[in-house]
């Protein structure tokens, strides 16, 4: 007889694959009491079990690479802690380069490894041949060799997760199906199961290729779906070297690994298909069920791989395996909190990366359902990062044929995502595209990167160097210095604060002042209680108890989250997301307020409507409230009609701009312009990690007011004396527009032998015509003007190095003389 299900527990995770048992064993061993894993049929069925089971000890970044490497380092210590192998070996991986700009990529990634805490070999051909012999030469230009990463069984890895759960005291029952999650007044209350009822305040998805499902009965957005997944397994390789390391060749869309003296190739090819077709479930009995092998959609990537590695035409195929892999509208796996549900917490869509991510993920979840917070910044996996239209199946349906090929896609700045897309339209989108815009996607959004002849499209041809659209964008930031350019930012996220208590709730999450008049705006920050940046937001005061939030594009439902969720109890203030009934165009350059002047018969000069001041106004016949700010950092204004009105103010602008050489700009020429100014943007230089002192915005936290979140660890390390982890500014003497070099993110930053920070933006600044960006740097100190003045700094690009000049403040209008004109 089975062990009956408890009445009531803390926790209940649905899913007995890796990372929910991950996170059960994290919970159960950072002393969770009552604790409880559900699955449906045994555990890792469904992906886990048939998972490469690759493990890697570097990601994106380096918060990433952080949880993939304590990943690693777990699989090495559970078979000691639990008696349970987990079959993990160390073999390395190395990826190979098939054309020169993936070389490049590479070469960036070993440079960028530094930082990460990762050892990384760049090696030219006669490296890759040195560690695999077997290898086709023909077309490698080279490749990295990443130590410390290898395999796992997955498998075993699950099993000995559950056993280590269960010696700390959680329970993991196996064949017990969840029927449904129970809420009430849009919390959870507890969970239905075919063996009755678990009453508890917190549930785990963590339900794989079920998540989708479960979620939006729940009315759930989460962006989810299957793609099928194929990999082959050979007979034995006669004299195959059994510490070969993995090999990875992306532009080839293969991976091959070394297993029990065969070889497994699996692959990621760029369309992939759809699983189960539209309008079918997944089977109820699936669990360690195949899909068909459909070699006919497979063909192209298996000449590939045969032709890679000759051995391949020796040997016979003893397995061809195709099985479902879940995968997300981004390609990155969807972790924390739901927004639509109280208590409910979502752990899913791995994208191929589960068994690499598990331990970190599984401690990452366990800290967030006991602490509130994740231990560490999770941005770029953050769950509120998801739209809800996302919750739409045909929409992951289309897009999860891209999402597979998005693991091996050669990631530069024209690369935009294809499937799925014309879905959310600002307002004037139509006068956009008329205009020439080229488009982009974030969020969702159809966005202008840039203009040009209309219906022109972004390069096919990827480049990490000189880009086909630099002219175009050029011509944009050029136009705001001396003329006037139009962003259309209605993608922006837009708040309505309201309510008796907005400006109680709002100093309690706020770092800076917000009691002002009516009319003013403020830059501020919502603070964790490490003091890190939660959100980097612009509020408009339009009313006594009303205030409007700007946010980025991606921040919308996170911001208003937040909110919720940190709002003092008894405060009568709410927050409306009101982004869909605002457009937003932001007007900057010398010949802005002369434009608006003429639309309107307010007063809006300097004396009237200065830096910061917002006033309701009439513009042409329509109305809509008026920011003096420009995140491009000229003379600018952010306009706010309402949806219905977007056109007519669009139109009015541009017929009375067009004397005054006003043109059209898109989001390159506005990140550039950012750069150059040197604001920050949030998910690149500043994080939930980073606190507004070590980000250089010390003007943004008022400490006269009384308390706010976070107020403690600021005023500590106000109080401790200089900083010694900083963002500043970076400018490369020397570098030119047609030979870089160029500045992404993640360049290393040295002071002779000393690593001292990396690149976090980066960026050519053609107001200026200089290459520039913004760094995170450390000194024990202190980061001080007397240090960055000091000479022997410089930026690893590729594994060069090149002389940087570093400095608090943008390079370009240092004083806002222009912006506060």
């Amino acid at each position: 007889m089975s062990k009956p299900l408890p009445e009531k527990a803390n926790v209940v995770i649905l899913g007995g694959g890796i990372i929910g048992a991950s996170t059960l064993y994290h919970l159960a061993k950072s002393g969770v009491e009552n604790c409880v894993l559900l699955e449906r049929d045994q555990f890792s069925c469904g992906t886990t079990w048939h998972a490469a089971g690759l493990t890697s000890r570097m990601r994106e970044s380096a918060s990433q690479s952080r949880l993939v490497q304590y990943t690693c380092d777990l699989f090495k210590s559970l078979e000691a802690e639990t008696g349970q192998a987990t079959g993990v070996r160390e073999q390395g991986t190395l990826y190979i380069a098939t054309n020169e700009v993936r070389y490049e990529a590479l070469r960036r990634s070993a440079s960028a490894s530094q930082h990460m805490g990762v050892k990384v070999d760049a090696l030219d051909l006669d490296g890759v041949m040195s560690r695999w012999p077997l290898l086709n030469p023909e077309g490698v230009h080279g490749g990295i060799y990443i130590h410390g990463s290898g395999s796992v069984n997955p498998i075993d890895a699950t099993m000995a997760l559950v056993k280590g759960a269960r010696l700390h005291g959680g329970q993991a029952f196996e064949k017990t199906t969840v029927d449904d999650i129970l809420t009430h007044k849009g919390r959870v209350v507890g969970v239905k199961t075919d063996r009755g009822e678990i009453a508890c305040d917190t549930v785990l998805l963590a339900g794989g290729l079920w998540s989708h499902k479960i979620a939006k009965k729940l009315g759930v957005a989460l962006p989810l779906y299957s793609a099928e997944h194929y990999y082959i397994v050979t007979e034995s390789v006669p004299n195959l070297d059994p510490t070969l390391p993995v090999l990875g060749s992306p532009d080839e869309s293969a991976y091959f690994k070394e297993d029990a003296g065969k070889l497994l190739v699996g692959f990621f090819e760029p369309k992939a298909k759809a699983w189960p077709p539209r309008g079918q479930d997944i089977p109820t009995e699936f669990s360690f069920s195949e899909l068909p092998f459909d070699f006919e959609h497979l063909e192209p990537q298996l000449e590939q791989a045969f032709s890679r590695v000759p051995v391949l035409n020796e040997v016979g195929i003893q397995l061809m395996f195709c099985g479902p892999e879940s995968f997300t509208s981004d390609s990155r796996a969807v972790m924390g909190p739901a927004a639509e549900v109280q208590g409910l917490y979502i752990a899913s869509g791995f994208n191929s990366h589960g068994i690499l991510s598990s331990g970190g993920a599984g401690k990452m979840m366990a800290d967030w359902i006991r602490d509130g917070l994740p231990s560490q910044g999770m941005a770029s996996t953050h769950s509120h990062r998801l739209m809800p239209f996302q919750a739409n199946t045909r929409y992951m349906q289309e897009r999860v044929t891209e999402s597979l090929g998005f693991n091996m896609t050669l990631h530069w700045p024209g690369h935009q995502l294809k499937t799925a897309r014309n879905i959310r339209h600002m307002p004037v989108h139509d006068r956009l595209i008329d205009a020439g815009a080229v488009m982009g996607e974030r969020a969702g959004w159809e966005i202008p990167l840039y203009y040009d002849k209309p219906g022109a499209t972004l390069p096919h041809k990827p480049s990490l160097g000189y880009q086909e659209w630099f002219p175009k964008v050029a011509a944009e930031c050029e136009a705001a210095r001396d003329k006037a350019v139009l962003v259309d930012q209605s993608c922006y996220g837009k708040l309505l604060i309201c309510g008796p208590d907005a400006v109680a709730a709002l100093n309690h999450l706020s770092a800076n002042e917000m009691d002002v008049p009516v009319g003013r705006s403020v830059y501020t920050h919502w603070l964790n209680p490490r003091g890190g940046i939660e959100a980097d937001i612009v509020l408009m005061r339009m009313a006594e108890e009303e205030f409007l939030l700007i946010t980025g594009p991606g921040s919308q439902v996170r911001d208003r989250c937040w909110f919720n969720a940190n709002k003092p109890a008894g405060l009568n203030a709410q927050c409306i997301d009101v982004t869909a009934q605002y457009g937003m165009f932001s007007m900057s350059g010398p010949a802005s307020r002369e434009i608006l002047e003429s639309l309107t018969d307010e007063d809006v000069s300097k004396a009237s409507l200065p830096f910061g001041h917002a006033r309701l106004m009439d513009i042409g016949m329509g109305r809509a409230w008026v920011l003096r700010r420009s995140f491009m950092g000229e003379l600018g204004y952010e306009i706010f009609p309402t949806g219905d009105l977007c056109r007519h103010v669009y139109d009015a602008l541009f017929e009375a701009g067009a004397s005054k050489g006003l043109v059209n700009a898109g989001f390159f020429a506005l990140m550039t312009s950012r750069v150059e100014k040197g604001f920050v943007h949030f998910g690149h230089d500043i994080s939930e990690d980073d606190t507004p002192l070590e980000a250089g915005l010390r003007f943004a936290v008022n400490f006269d007011k009384d308390s706010f979140i976070g107020r403690e660890v600021l005023e500590q390390q106000r109080d401790a004396g200089p900083i010694e982890n900083r963002i500043v500014h970076l400018h490369v003497p020397g570098a030119s527009l047609e030979n870089g070099p160029y500045l992404y993110r993640n360049e290393p930053i040295w002071r002779g032998d000393e690593l001292v920070g990396y690149v976090t933006s980066g960026a050519w600044g053609f107001r200026m015509g200089a290459c520039l960006g913004m760094a995170s740097v450390k000194n024990a100190g202190g980061v001080t003007a007397d240090w960055l003045a000091e000479s022997g700094f410089e930026v690893e690009v590729a594994g060069t190095r090149y002389p940087v000049e570093l400095k608090f403040g943008g390079f370009y209008d240092p004083k806002s003389e222009r912006m506060r004109a």
